[in-house]
């Protein structure tokens, strides 16, 4: 069997051009900066929080927008700038936005219903579900897929991401460009490489054993339990709700594309919809917290320490789960350490984050965050 390494896509560096793009890939270490201690009140500490990142914000350019989840309530939310400029939405918590590779820890959890329906095991050969797939893949397992050991190579390195070759992409699209030269890139099992195709396959296998699409999956198993209302899935049927971020360049211009891929990324959702989301994640509202914590698990080592749909590591000695996402136009980070019940999300729609000190003021955001709680 053959194995080989792929050169990226030429503007796949877009993908990791920012420290914002951050924590995609690197661990999180903060030094505590800029807090003003105990004496400062919360009120205050908000205060002066907002202050900081107002001076940052064009208010009429593309947004941002943050939460913080302490000691299972909203410790605050807001968001700066515009959700659509055209029409003069701006982006607040309640603004639905592509989370871009945040879908992961979301498709991940919908595998784990599948375990704990026993429709599944963690080790069954994907081609036990999709046999189409090359005779070639018959050593990945669910486990592969999820920790990105499957050694099958990344389309979003193919197929780059200018909205002109992305708009319209489904996944079928994208598995395709993919199975035109299906060499693996290493053994299964034997390394770990970020892989989108990985878990575009594992939305297949939950459609595949499911008998539904992967967004009516989800919402019949997820975002309607927890009452995430606003959140949906972009795939081929999506009609999007008027309030939607757009995506915007450096210079504010739409970028004019329409992506319906799925299960790596694909999902839109708030601020406030994803807080609810964390809040389930203490519970055994979607699946058993002993199921959970084979997702909070970190199975690669190294930087990035796979585990399923996040990055584990440490702060300051408890276990942190992070994940960052990008698409065309969207940027997003999430870091949750459980064991202080708090969590910081940012979501962003374009032009904020390509201008020049903008993961140098949001990574002073998440210090002077991170300073103050924990």
């Amino acid at each position: 069997m053959k194995f080989r390494k792929r050169p990226s896509h030429p503007r796949a560096a877009r993908l990791i051009f920012s420290a914002a793009v951050l924590s995609l890939l690197l661990p999180v270490y903060f030094t505590g900066c800029d807090s003003q201690g105990p004496s400062e009140t919360e009120a205050e500490f908000w205060a002066r929080t907002e202050a900081f990142v107002t001076q940052h914000m064009d208010p009429q350019g593309s947004g941002f927008a943050f939460v913080v989840v302490h000691d299972s309530a909203i410790a605050f939310a807001r968001g700066w700038g515009m959700a659509n400029i055209a029409s003069g939405v701006p982006f607040s918590p309640n603004t639905p936005s592509c989370a871009a590779s945040l879908t992961k820890q979301f498709t991940a959890v919908a595998v784990l219903i599948l375990y704990e329906d026993e429709l599944l095991t963690l080790e069954t050969p994907i081609l036990s579900i999709l046999p189409e797939l090359p005779a070639a893949w018959s050593a990945i397992t669910i486990h592969h897929l999820l920790t990105h050991q499957s050694g099958i190579p990344n389309y979003t390195d193919i197929v780059g991401d200018e909205p002109s070759s992305i708009d319209g992409l489904t996944n079928e699209d994208a598995l395709n460009l993919v199975l035109a030269d299906p060499i693996l890139d290493f053994p299964p099992g034997t390394n770990a490489s970020y892989s989108n195709t990985g878990y575009l396959i594992l939305a297949m296998i939950v459609e595949r054993l499911a008998g539904s699409s992967y967004s009516d999956f989800l919402s019949e198993n997820i975002f309607e339990p927890l009452g995430m209302t606003s959140t949906f899935v972009s795939d081929e049927s999506v009609v999007y709700p008027p309030n939607a971020a757009q995506p915007y360049d450096e210079h504010n211009h739409l970028y004019e594309y329409t992506l319906y891929t799925y299960g790596a990324t694909g999902i839109y959702t708030t601020l406030n919809d994803y807080a609810k989301w964390d809040l389930a994640l203490y519970t055994d509202a979607i699946v058993r917290q002993s199921t959970l914590q084979l997702a909070f698990t970190g199975y690669t080592g190294g930087d990035n320490n796979f585990g399923y749909g996040w990055m584990i590591g440490t702060h300051r000695g408890s276990r942190s789960l992070r994940h960052g996402g990008f698409s065309t136009g969207f940027l997003n980070y999430v870091l949750r350490i459980p064991g202080k019940r708090f969590t910081y999300l940012f979501l962003s729609n374009g032009g904020v984050f390509a201008n020049d000190g903008f993961d140098t003021w949001t990574s002073e955001l998440m210090d002077m965050i991170l300073s103050y709680y924990l």
